[in-house]
Parts: structure tokens; C-alpha cells; sequence
């Protein structure tokens, strides 16, 4: 698999190829000869002109430039994008004819604060242009992607692990990323569709045709001709990027341009760059920012950018996209973020393309491993697994409730009767119910029942965990994002992942106490009220009184007898030791054990932990987007 990172930019674009199991950066492809070029198009004729090509030859007319800002506002930007996109791809395969093959995959760019609706329609323009099933990321995660994975950052990884803040601001947008612990956060990505170095530009063209002594013969070109208008603009956005490669040797040099414009006759527009110039335009307020100025725009974004992230502001800010160099828009973000590491992409031309290139490793990736994960759910074998598993629990279950059911239920019935309380052995019956019932509906609550079940689910944990292991490994996924089996606790012993402990508890307290609840109160086939835990605990007490009175007492009735409280206080003490005896609770185990394996209770403990678990490993395997092994 290829996988192949396109940046279109709205002032130049780059194109990024990384192979399957390449262990060096993404490869920036030449297009027509250079890295990145001019995000400009044109016609020649019939044939589609783009970069260099189209602002040099004098045959190509309807050229356009800044189609990507014009894309939300403007139909006609859609084509330009289109015939753009399908130049890159011709110039592309001109080299290597089979690079967008079938086992290619192709990730674009695109600001995050366009809309799904707006991606979707980019992601049919790239088809249109014929790069098939394109995928479309945002260039601010893109940007996360290169600073998390190139060599030439040097960014610690640790500190990429933490929080992390991608400002990517380009020719027309400017986007933001907000990534904690290696994943974008609920935050994700933000940013605005309107702020962006063109705007630099334009004003800088602007600026140069007030200043020049044939205004009115230019303007009038500019009317006639948009390709003139783009030319001169592109020759602005040069100037203002050599400016901005080294502000300090400028201050001395005079960093001047000039584009002769041949249309009636040859007029020569000149353009030039200092600290003032600088800081009079982005100091005037642009009718695209609604009157504000460039910089007032800038630090309101940061500041903005800083009150979403102020709950846990970012260690680390990286600086990426072509207009990233400006010396004050670095200024701008250090002086926002003041705690943070800043680090300035070294090449912001085509950190993009990389980063895209990485995301569509990393999100094909991901897409098999979302398949074989479905695949996995899909079988048996966590069905199967949790029905063998069942031993583990009912078993231990079962000598848990048997005890509390006598100690909290049983023997305060007694101490009940034996006080006056309850006036007949037989009344104990409907405390005794009562209580056994109220006791399984909190069973979470009850003494006992937590360790038994994170045993059983530390037990099937690592039953289970080979398997997503392997599928982890498969994929290059991290595989503490999808551990089921405890995690070291520093307070003590190991403890269970807490999400998954209350989803278990929530199914087996809903199945024990339904399935236990009915049979003892006599639904269903079984009626362990008459014939067992109560007939047990009742039969024991009459059996005991009969022994200590003698069996000419049985005659009258002795479960039926309202005895003296003397004779109660009497016999009290003895019944509480026998009834609380190991051979009592032993038969209550036995009772409780039949019960849980009854087929209707077993069935639907299946059905419900299995569904509990696969809905779990679904949402661990849907949060595992960034932290991909390399």
C-alpha cells in the first residue's frame, strides 16, 4: 500500500508519498520539477496549465489563483479546484505512471473549520479530478501527524503524549488542533476560514498600486484581466516569503520586487517590503475581517484558542503552514502561550503533505483494524468464552449470598421472632422473602460480591486478551489503548478498568436479582420459597424447636405455635448457632448454584455480559485514533 499526502494550498501545494512499511519520512513528489508549487491554473487551449507553467506561458488565459478561500463562497472556485487537482495528477503520473494505482491511498487536506458538508463536497471534487476514493483530513491534524512522527522536529515524545496545541496558519485559513495524551480532544479541531497570509498579499497589492504612477492604467488591465490581477498577486506572496525567510537582513537591504505587465502596452508595478510596510498592513483594517485589522483578527483567535484549552492548557504549541514564518504572528502565539514549547515546522511547505500522507497510514490502518475488530465481535468466541466462564462466578456467587442471606436476612427473622417481633415460625416466611429480595436488588452493595466479580472478570479478561492482542499487533495499534485485563493501581492491589466494572455490575446485579428474585418467589418451574433456601431456613427452625421440645410438641402445630417469650428466649440462642452452621448454608449454596444454572438464567447472563463487552471493546477501539505504533 502507497499512501500519497496532497496538500493543495492556497498559495502553493506539495504532493507526499509514503510506502506501507517505509521507516523515513514521506517522500515529497516533484510536480513538473519542483517540491512545492504555485497553487495557480490556467488553459492552454484545451490542456490544463498549473504552478509554473501557467504563470509563465503567455498562451494560458483564465488563470486563477486563491481558489481554495474562494471554495465556500464562490461555484466557480469548485472548477478551478477540480482543474487544478486533475493537473497535479497528470503532472504526477508523468513520472510514475502507476502511482495512483489501486493499492494507493490518497489523503487531502482541508481547513478544520470547514463543515462535514463542505468535505464532502471537496472529497467529490478530488474524485471528479480522478483521484478516486479520496479520504479528507484536516491540514491541523495532518500537521499533529508530522510533528508526532518526522525526524527533523526532534520533539521529545513525551511531550507530544501530553498537551499539545497545532496552530497551521496558511495562505487562507487558519486552523487549530488541541491533542491530549496523543488523541484529538472533545475540542478536536477549530479555527477560522477567512484569516490566512493572502490576505497579507492582496493588501501588499494593493499598497503597490496606490503608490504607483500608473494606478489607472493597471486598474484598468486588473478589470479586464483577472490573469494579470493573479499574476501580480503571486508576485506579492513571493516577495512577502523572501521577506519573511529573514526580516533581519531586510532591515539594511531593500527587499523590492517588480512585474511588468504586458497587455495594450508594457506598464511595470513595483513592490516593496520593510518593517514600517509590514507593520502599516497588518495594522489596517480589511474589509474581509469585517473591519478588523490582520493582527487584532490573529490575536483574538489565539486568545480564543487559549480559552478552550484553559482547563489544561498546552505544554507543547507547533507552528506550521506556509505563512508561519511571519516573525509576528511567532511572536503573537509565544506571547499567548507563554508556558509552552513553541516549535516552528523547518519546512512549512510541505509538513502538510507529510503529515497527510502519515494520517492516511495511520487511518488505512485503522480501518482494518476497525474490520477485523467487527469481525471479531461478530463470532462466538466472546459468547462462548463468558458461558465458560460461568463457573468462576456463580460458584463463589453463590457461597457469598448463601451467607448473607442467613447472617442479614435469616438471623434477624429469628432474633425477630425470638424477641415478639413476629408472632409464629411460619410468619417469618414473608420477612424472610422480603429481606432475601431487597438483598439482590442492591447485590453491588452486598459484603463480598465485588471481589468475586472482578476475580470472575480478571479470569475472563485474560481469556479474552490474546485475541485483541493479536489484532493490535496485526495492526500496529498500541495495545494498552485496548486492555481488558487489570491495570496496576499505586493505591494497592491491581484494580479493574472501572468502565468495565460498572458495566458488569450493572448486568449481573439486573440478571442475579431477576433470575433469583423469581425463583424464589415461586416463578417460573421453581418455587424455592416452599421448596428451597426458605423451605430450608424454615424447616431448619421447626426442626430445631422440635428437638429441643420434643416430638410430642409436633402434635400442636409447633411452626404454628405463638410460644411464650420466656420459651423463645430459651431456645433462641440455640437456634441462632445451628441455623447459622455450616450445613445450613452449605444447602442455600447448593440451592443458589441449581438456580444460576438453570438455562434461562444462564442464557441471558450471556447474552447481556457479551453485549456489555463487545459495546465496550468498540468504544476503546474507536478511541485508539492517534496513539498508532510506528
Amino acid at each position: 500500500m502507497r499512501y500519497i499526502g496532497l496538500d493543495i494550498g492556497d498559495g502553493e501545494s506539495a504532493v507526499a508519498l509514503l510506502e506501507e512499511n517505509s521507516v523515513i519520512e514521506p517522500v515529497i513528489q516533484p510536480i513538473d520539477g519542483t517540491g512545492s508549487i504555485i497553487s495557480v491554473v490556467g488553459m492552454a487551449g484545451t490542456e490544463v496549465r498549473v504552478g509554473e507553467k501557467a504563470l509563465l506561458d503567455r498562451k494560458v488565459v483564465h488563470l486563477r489563483s486563491r481558489f481554495k478561500s474562494r471554495y465556500l463562497n464562490s461555484l466557480d472556485a469548485e472548477k478551478d479546484i477540480e482543474r487544478f487537482a486533475f493537473g497535479i495528477k497528470k503532472a504526477l503520473e508523468k513520472d510514475d505512471p502507476e502511482l495512483f494505482g489501486k493499492d494507493t491511498y490518497v489523503t487531502v487536506g482541508c481547513p478544520a473549520g470547514w463543515k462535514q458538508t463542505d468535505r464532502e463536497r471537496y472529497a467529490d471534487i478530488m474524485r471528479k479530478a480522478g483521484f478516486g476514493n479520496v479520504h479528507i483530513v484536516s491540514e491541523s491534524r495532518a500537521a499533529f501527524f508530522y510533528a508526532r512522527y518526522a525526524q527533523g522536529l526532534n520533539v521529545a515524545p513525551e511531550l507530544l503524549n501530553k498537551t499539545t496545541l497545532v496552530v497551521d496558519i496558511g495562505s487562507s485559513t487558519t486552523d487549530f488542533a488541541y491533542i491530549i495524551n496523543g488523541r484529538e480532544s472533545d475540542i478536536g479541531t477549530f479555527g477560522d476560514v477567512s484569516l490566512g497570509g493572502g490576505l497579507i498579499e492582496a493588501c501588499m497589492l494593493k499598497k503597490a498600486l496606490h503608490r504607483s504612477p500608473d494606478r489607472e492604467q493597471i486598474e484598468a488591465v486588473f478589470n479586464e484581466s483577472t490573469s494579470w490581477k493573479n499574476r501580480c498577486e503571486i508576485v506579492a506572496r513571493r516577495l512577502k516569503e523572501q521577506y519573511f525567510l529573514s526580516e533581519e537582513h531586510w532591515r539594511t537591504t531593500p527587499c523590492v520586487a517588480s512585474e511588468t505587465i504586458y497587455y495594450d502596452e508594457p506598464v511595470k508595478l513595483r513592490f516593496e517590503l520593510n518593517d514600517d510596510i509590514m507593520a502599516d498592513i497588518i495594522s489596517t483594517p480589511l474589509p474581509e475581517l469585517n473591519g478588523t485589522t490582520f493582527l487584532e483578527c490573529l490575536s483574538d483567535l489565539l486568545r480564543h484558542a487559549s480559552n478552550c484549552t484553559k482547563d489544561n492548557p498546552p505544554l507543547l504549541v507547533i507552528l506550521t503552514g506556509g505563512a508561519s514564518r511571519m516573525g509576528f504572528f511567532q511572536k503573537a502565539c509565544q506571547e499567548e502561550f507563554p508556558n509552552a514549547q513553541i516549535i516552528i515546522c523547518p519546512e512549512p511547505e510541505y509538513s502538510i503533505a507529510k503529515g497527510l500522507a502519515y494520517a492516511g497510514r495511520v487511518d488505512k490502518q485503522l480501518e482494518d483494524f476497525y474490520t477485523d475488530i467487527d469481525e471479531y465481535l461478530r463470532g462466538n468466541e466472546i459468547p462462548n468464552l463468558v458461558n465458560e466462564s460461568l463457573e468462576w462466578l456463580t460458584v463463589p456467587m453463590a457461597s457469598v449470598l448463601s451467607g448473607r442471606i442467613i447472617n442479614d436476612v435469616a438471623l434477624d427473622a429469628l432474633d425477630k421472632w425470638r424477641d415478639g417481633e413476629i408472632r409464629t415460625i411460619e410468619d417469618m416466611e414473608a420477612p424472610i422473602r422480603k429481606g432475601t429480595e431487597a438483598l439482590l436488588k442492591n447485590l453491588d452493595e452486598v459484603e463480598g460480591v465485588k471481589p468475586v466479580v472482578n476475580e470472575w472478570c480478571r479470569r475472563l479478561f485474560l481469556k479474552l486478551q490474546p485475541r485483541i492482542d493479536d489484532i493490535c499487533h496485526a495492526h500496529n495499534v498500541d495495545r494498552t489503548s485496548m486492555t481488558l485485563n487489570a491495570v496496576h493501581s499505586m493505591d494497592g492491589p491491581d484494580k479493574l478498568n472501572l468502565r468495565l466494572e460498572a458495566r458488569f455490575f450493572s448486568s449481573i446485579n439486573y440478571i442475579v436479582t431477576a433470575g433469583l428474585s423469581a425463583a424464589l418467589c415461586g416463578g417460573g418451574s421453581v418455587a424455592l420459597i416452599f421448596e428451597g433456601i426458605w423451605g430450608l431456613l424454615i424447616g431448619a427452625i421447626i426442626g430445631l424447636v422440635v428437638a429441643f421440645l420434643g416430638k410430642g410438641a409436633v402434635n400442636k402445630a409447633v411452626n404454628r405455635l405463638d410460644m411464650p417469650k420466656t420459651l423463645r428466649k430459651l431456645v433462641g440462642g440455640s437456634l441462632r448457632r445451628s441455623l447459622s452452621g455450616n450445613k445450613q448454608r452449605k444447602a442455600i449454596e447448593e440451592e443458589l448454584i441449581k438456580t444460576m444454572r438453570k438455562e434461562e438464567f444462564t442464557d441471558r447472563l450471556v447474552k447481556d455480559i457479551s453485549s456489555s463487552l463487545e459495546q465496550q471493546i468498540v468504544e476503546m477501539a474507536r478511541s485508539v485514533e492517534m496513539p498508532i505504533v510506528q
